[in-house]
């Protein structure tokens, strides 16, 4: 899967035991998500400590490597 041009860092949303978890990865380690199902989103970061830019987002099933889905 190809990422957006000037993607940074990817953010992980998933729900455990009820409760929302947060995890912020570099994109050169996206594949410590592997099994981990929930919602990524794309970020770039911009000038700034804690600024971020959403370039966009698709919900992930935990398998690695991703694959694109084709849609027939």
């Amino acid at each position: 899967m190809k990422t957006p041009r000037h993607t940074t860092h990817v953010k992980l949303v998933s729900e455990f035991g009820g409760s929302k978890r947060t995890a912020m990865l570099s994109v050169k380690d996206m594949d410590c998500m592997a099994g981990a199902a929930g919602k990524v989103t794309f970020l770039r970061q911009l000038h700034g400590k804690d600024k971020f830019e959403e370039l966009g987002s698709f919900d992930f099933d935990g398998k690695w490597p991703i694959e694109e889905r084709t849609e027939q």
